[in-house]
């Protein structure tokens, strides 16, 4: 009997010096992790603007038929200039909720809203019925290539320049939440008095 409580007790000490082994480690896991996020940056929906004025680069109507992208800009009159693809969720949602309030924006800025999408070339034939089907009503191009896109240094989609009267880009932002509208009208809005 002596033997077995001796044994118990061996079993039992190792138990739990293996509960203090994993509770140490997941304790000197935990704080590597909260170190390591401590020195990351947080991504900022709003980017510094890197470019000053839109490039001259050569882009295709919803026809097909070519386009210098500096006859897209309306000078004279603010300009937010989106870059999008049909596969990108939040791309969509900037568009449509920008197209439920673009009449508005309009009456009141005088905005010119210029979607460019950067599908690739075996998608490019549906951006059109696409844009027909949700109505949008501003200018929609194409940027097969992504020259356009490369060209303004930007990296992903929705990304999105704003261009004040005079045609200099005044403001970009990357990616879309819901309630961005409000962000981008107001900066239209600032962009419209320049």
């Amino acid at each position: 009997m002596t033997n077995f409580n001796h044994q118990s007790f061996h079993f039992y000490l190792k138990i739990n010096d293996m509960k203090n082994y994993i509770r140490l480690t997941m304790i000197a896991l935990f704080a590597i992790i909260v170190s390591a996020f401590s020195f990351i940056k947080p991504l900022e929906k709003t980017t510094k603007v890197r470019v000053t004025t839109v490039p001259s680069i050569n882009i295709k109507t919803l026809d097909g038929n070519t386009i210098n992208s500096k006859d897209i800009i309306r000078n004279g009159e603010p300009t937010l200039l989106v870059f999008w693809a049909t596969c990108c969720a939040p791309c969509k949602k900037e568009l449509t909720a920008i197209s439920k309030v673009y009449d508005s924006w309009q009456k009141k800025t005088g905005v010119n809203i210029v979607a460019v999408s950067v599908d690739l070339p075996q998608y490019a034939n549906g951006v059109k019925p696409f844009v027909e089907n949700n109505n949008w009503k501003y200018d929609v191009y194409l940027d097969v290539d992504r020259n356009l896109m490369h060209a303004m240094n930007a990296n992903s989609t929705p990304h999105s320049f704003l261009l004040n009267k005079k045609g200099d880009i005044v403001w970009e932002k990357q990616g879309f939440f819901d309630g961005d509208e409000v962000t981008i009208y107001n900066e239209i809005t600032k962009a419209s008095t320049k």
